[in-house]
C-alpha cells in the first residue's frame, strides 16, 4: 500500500495564507468613488512642520485628518510627499491605529485600520501594515500583517509573515424573503399546539 505523505502544521498555514491572498485578489470588484480623485485633498493636524517642503516633504502631527471626497485617513503622524508641482503624491500615516475609510459608487463603505497606512495618491493604492484590518460590510472582513487596498476598484490583496495567516470572513448571500437569524440568547418562539382531534362519535 502506498503511504500518503503528511503535511506539516507550518506548511498547512502557509497554504492557507496563499489561498487567502488568492481569494482576496479575486474578490468581485466594485468601483470606488470615482470622483474622489478629482477632489481637493485637505489635511488638518495640531502641528505642522514644513521646513522640508522645499525638498517635497511636510510632516503633520497629532490628530491628523486627511480627506479627499469620501476618502478619509486619520492618525497621530503623517509624512506627506509632494511632486515638483506641489501636488500630493503620497502620505504615510502612523497611529495607534491609523484609520482609513472610503465609499464606493454603490454607496457601500470600506473601513480599515493598521499601525501604518501608506497611501499613494498618484496610483490610489493604500498599503496597511501591522495588525491590518479591512471591513467591507457587504463583502466581509480581512486581517493580516499587510493588506493592500486599491481605492480605484475596491479590490485588495493580503499577506502575513512567518506562520501567521491572512484571516477572512465572507458575508452570506441574503435570500429573498428569508427570516432574520435569531439573536443569541433570544427565547425560542413557542411551539404551536396540535389541533384537537375531531369528535367522531355520533350524537344520540
Amino acid at each position: 500500500m502506498q503511504s500518503t505523505p503528511s503535511t506539516s502544521h507550518a506548511s498547512a498555514k502557509a497554504l492557507f495564507a496563499a489561498c487567502g491572498v488568492a481569494l482576496l485578489a479575486l474578490a468581485t470588484p466594485a468601483m470606488a468613488k470615482q470622483s474622489d480623485r478629482q477632489q481637493i485633498m485637505d489635511v488638518t493636524a495640531k502641528s505642522f512642520d514644513g521646513r522640508q517642503q522645499p525638498q517635497g516633504i511636510a510632516i503633520y502631527t497629532t490628530n491628523v485628518v486627511i480627506t479627499q471626497g469620501t476618502l478619509k485617513v486619520t492618525g497621530a503622524k503623517a509624512t506627506v510627499y509632494f511632486d515638483d508641482q506641489n501636488q500630493v503624491t503620497r502620505a504615510v500615516i502612523d497611529g495607534s491605529p491609523a484609520t482609513v475609510q472610503q465609499q464606493d459608487d454603490d454607496g457601500n463603505w470600506m473601513h480599515g485600520h493598521a499601525k501604518n497606512i501608506d497611501y499613494h495618491n498618484d496610483t490610489g493604492i493604500a498599503i496597511l501594515t501591522t495588525n491590518a484590518h479591512i471591513d467591507q460590510p457587504t463583502k466581509g472582513t480581512a486581517d493580516g500583517d499587510k493588506l493592500t487596498y486599491n481605492t480605484n476598484d475596491s479590490t485588495m490583496t493580503g499577506e502575513s509573515n512567518g506562520e501567521a495567516t491572512v484571516h477572512m470572513t465572507f458575508q452570506p448571500k441574503t435570500q429573498p424573503g428569508a427570516a432574520p437569524a435569531a439573536k443569541p440568547g433570544a427565547p425560542a418562539a413557542p411551539a404551536t399546539p396540535p389541533a384537537a382531534p375531531a369528535d367522531t362519535q355520533k350524537k344520540p
